[in-house]
């Protein structure tokens, strides 16, 4: 059932639940830093590349089918707790998380058991790796469940359990010097929350017809999912394949900075998108065209500006988080930065593709594929001759394909008028490139001046040629916008 403690109000239980779907994703991103961050200074990168390499191996086996599980649960729970059918939501919800336990039993468990062997990880690290797919697969459908029962608060208040359970044990582990048990601390958080979040017994089956729309919709999310999420996952696994686990552990330490301002764009959709589903729903193509438009736009005047600032100060970003240990991790951060940069953008082109158009679902499947593909095409070549830099450049070209593809199929099916922001987003990052570029030819104490100076500069000069579009996605947030739930 939902919440007994949600607001009455439309208007107030829509901006309260985007409030604790917010903090529960930011709780959930700053456990996983926190974690990351006290196994790199109290452990090794050797531990930090081997622990890393396993979560994002569980997080790949995950996108098989607990992932889009996740979304099926929000989905189909949500459609009967909205109509008024309890009953149907509980029977509903029970059936997938059963159907989840059984088949993580066997998928995760045993890709990552492949994985592990793939990887040459001793026993513990495996059977770490195995329980800790687990766990995050049974967490992630039944997060989704949650949220499709309503239940927010539940969700904000469990994540931030699990996350102090695992940082507690982890400090413990690290401090009795027990590293074999790195990857158990976080597997008990994910666990701790499945079970607090297992759904009641439920009366009566799901009928087959809604069972077989169940398992086609968690396949097609399956294909789409892996090849858009498992992109990231799979480039951590690919630098510890390449270069082992001390040289995967820098890039883990660049990817646990360049990941968790990409969380803004999955809070600032739960405001923008909305508006643009409702509009496609009820018919009206201009304000689908209007609305795609300002999200796009908005879009890139954050985020533009949040991580060509965070590329320019990267180097003095990883002295201070990581310190002169991770070094090499410098060369890394800017690059992915750029690429979460691009996907957070085309988030928006994404989403008004799957909502707006009936073939857009494919399209966007399509798009991720196709970036799968290239990077899996190029790392090969990019790996050997730049190690783990060259990684990160296989991942940038296959993600910004992708993402750059749905931003142009956006542009072509509502015929936008965007030469004009195509020219300001690659102005910027040109910008920002070259600013980066001079700022790292000043050495030693001067340089951090030279970096925050750069940096700063360039800030005031991208929200000086795009103070309205940032002024309208504040209103916008602050619910006083045009997008902006309304009751």
């Amino acid at each position: 059932g939902g919440d007994d403690e949600e607001p009455t109000s439309q208007s107030g239980s829509l901006r309260s639940r985007a409030a604790l779907s917010t903090y529960a994703t930011a709780v959930q991103g700053a456990g996983r830093l926190l974690y990351s961050l006290l196994i790199g200074h109290l452990g090794s990168r050797e531990l930090l590349g081997q622990t890393n390499t396993s979560l994002s191996l569980s997080v790949l086996t995950s996108q098989l089918w607990a992932a889009p599980a996740a979304t099926a649960g929000t989905r189909f729970v949500a459609l009967r707790a909205t109509l008024g059918n309890p009953e149907g939501a509980a029977t509903v919800a029970r059936h997938i998380a059963t159907r989840t336990a059984l088949i993580s039993m066997v998928l995760p468990t045993s890709v990552a058991l492949a994985g592990s062997l793939w990887l040459g990880f001793g026993a513990a690290q495996t059977i770490g790796t195995v329980l800790l797919a687990f766990a995050y697969s049974m967490y992630s459908t039944l997060r989704g469940i949650q949220y499709g029962a309503l239940r927010f608060r539940h969700v904000a208040v469990w994540d931030t359990i699990a996350a102090a359970t695992a940082l507690v044990a982890v400090v413990v582990v690290l401090a009795l010097d027990l590293t074999f048990l790195a990857l158990l601390p976080m597997a008990l958080g994910y666990a701790l929350f499945a079970i607090a979040s297992w759904p009641a017994r439920a009366a009566g089956r799901v009928d087959p017809a809604v069972r077989r729309e169940i398992d086609h919709f968690v396949l097609f999310g399956a294909v789409s999912g892996l090849a858009s999420g498992g992109l990231l996952q799979l480039s951590q696994l690919v630098a510890h394949s390449v270069a082992g686990p001390a040289e995967a552990g820098d890039f883990a330490a660049a990817l646990t900075l360049a990941t968790p301002a990409s969380m803004l764009s999955i809070a600032l959709s739960t405001v923008l998108v909305p508006p643009l589903v409702a509009a496609a729903g009820r018919g009206d193509r201009a304000a689908v065209h209007s609305h795609s438009d300002a999200i796009a736009r908005r879009l890139t005047a954050i985020f533009v500006g949040l991580f060509g600032v965070l590329v320019i100060v990267s180097p003095l970003a990883i002295a201070v988080v990581w310190g002169e240990e991770y070094g090499a991790a410098a060369a890394i951060l800017p690059v992915l930065l750029i690429a979460v940069m691009l996907t957070s953008i085309a988030l928006g082109a994404a989403t008004t593709l799957q909502s707006t158009r009936a073939r857009g679902p494919r399209a966007v499947a399509y798009l991720n594929l196709s970036g799968l593909v290239v990077s899996l095409a190029v790392w090969p070549i990019l790996a050997p001759r730049f190690g783990t830099t060259g990684v990160a450049l296989g991942y940038l070209v296959g993600a910004g394909l992708a993402s750059l593809g749905a931003l142009a199929t956006v542009w072509w099916v509502e015929r936008h008028r965007w030469v004009g922001l195509a020219a300001k987003l690659l102005g910027g990052i040109a910008l920002v490139v070259v600013l980066a570029g001079l700022a790292r030819q000043v050495e030693g104490p001067a340089g951090a001046v030279a970096q925050v100076g750069a940096a700063t500069l360039f800030g005031l000069i991208w929200l000086g040629l795009n103070r309205h579009d940032v002024a309208a996605l504040w209103a916008t947030v602050r619910g006083r916008g045009p997008g902006a739930p309304t009751a």
